[in-house]
């Protein structure tokens, strides 16, 4: 039995980019139709996404497209909004990035118990979380 595992172990892993797969699709100046599964350029304004379940496909609402460089300055302006000053927002984002450094160097041995590795797990989340909030 024990050897089964890793099998339905990789099994599991390989159904899961099968189970939604995202899809975008875009007009060129040119008037080319383009599929494919990395965001447009950056100089398209407006794309579909597709998201394709189980052969069936839906569409969502033409959405602008963002840069890597707008996503990231997201975070900082939510919790600007959200009414932490500058200073507040430098300080947690060198305060998180700091967190999630000693995080990693902590992190449980594979042998270690189940309850630790899953503590480990969603510490680090929140790290992350943290990091996307006040760093971008």
């Amino acid at each position: 039995m024990k050897s089964c595992l890793p099998v339905l172990a990789l099994l599991l892993a390989a159904a899961g980019p099968l189970a939604a797969q995202q899809v975008y699709t875009w007009t060129d100046a040119n008037g080319v139709k383009h599929f494919s599964d990395a965001p447009p350029p950056p100089n398209t304004k407006e794309a579909k996404k597709v998201i394709v379940r189980g052969g069936i496909t839906s569409t969502e609402p033409d959405v602008p497209v963002k840069t890597e460089e707008e996503e990231a300055k997201e975070g900082p302006k939510m919790a600007a909004a959200a009414g932490y000053t500058a200073e507040d927002i430098k300080r947690n984002c060198e305060t998180s990035q700091r967190n999630l450094e000693i995080l990693q160097r902590s992190k449980p041995t594979a042998e270690a118990e189940v309850e630790v590795q899953v503590d480990y797990q969603e510490q680090v989340g929140k790290a992350q979380q943290q990091i996307a909030l006040f760093c971008g």
